[in-house]
């Protein structure tokens, strides 16, 4: 989840160069009475494959951003960070964009870590970030339940020399259907000032028993706004 919000960066980052400056249904959503086996739907996540094609919308620096994509993620495989025992996931997202009448395609990848029970360590790619606290994920939650994920410190590359800033990642359980509801997961990063920098929200569609399927995902950071649709 740490894992999207790094590629997205890699995303602005070659937006902001190519501009040459700085799922649903029908029906409203219905407030299920069920309760969520909510690590349940983290360690599937984290545990999971896929290759999921998406459309990209937005604006950036004025421009009207549209693409599309794939986002591919890998099962995890055993490895190390921060010189301790990890299971590493890694994802790459390659895509098609036209923004400013000018069309290119790009790829980026980058990898999230956990330890041996799912708790959430840091991730690399576009940023190198560390975990720097956590609490556990619930076992279960219902719709309107909410709490904190994680504190990260987020740095330029592995050495941590340089701090670029915060990260503080939330989660909210949204109504969907009466069998399913959403799960939005947003990341609000700060500057080492303490001003807001960025924000990414990701949302899935979780079932009682744990299921996850991705449904979309955003980014604010000014001047760019993007959303990706899966």
């Amino acid at each position: 989840m740490t894992t999207l919000k790094l590629l997205f960066i890699s995303t602005l980052l070659f937006l902001i160069s190519a501009c040459g400056g700085g799922g649903g249904g029908g029906g409203g959503p219905v407030t299920s009475a069920e309760t969520f086996q909510l690590k349940t739907a983290y360690v599937n996540f984290f545990n999971g494959s896929n290759s999921l094609p998406f459309t990209l919308s937005g604006t950036s620096s004025g421009y009207a951003v549209t693409g599309s994509g794939t986002l591919t993620e890998s099962v995890p495989v055993n490895s190390t960070f921060e010189l301790v025992s990890a299971l590493q996931k890694n994802s790459t997202i390659t895509y098609t964009l036209t923004v400013n009448s000018v069309t290119s395609s790009t790829a980026s990848s980058s990898s999230s870590y956990a330890d041996s029970n799912y708790v959430p360590l840091g991730g690399t790619g576009s940023e190198y970030t560390v975990i720097t606290g956590s609490t556990s994920i619930p076992l279960t939650a219902r719709v309107g339940d909410s709490g904190t994920w994680s504190t990260e410190n987020r740095y330029t590359n592995s050495s941590k020399s340089s701090l670029i800033g915060t990260t503080t990642t939330t989660y909210v359980l949204e109504a969907d259907t009466a069998t399913t509801a959403l799960l939005k997961i947003i990341d609000t990063d700060k500057n080492t000032s303490g001003t807001t920098t960025a924000t990414t929200i990701e949302t899935y569609r979780i079932t009682p028993s744990g299921g996850i399927t991705h449904v979309s995902a955003s980014i604010s950071k000014s001047p760019t706004y993007l959303t990706f649709t899966f």
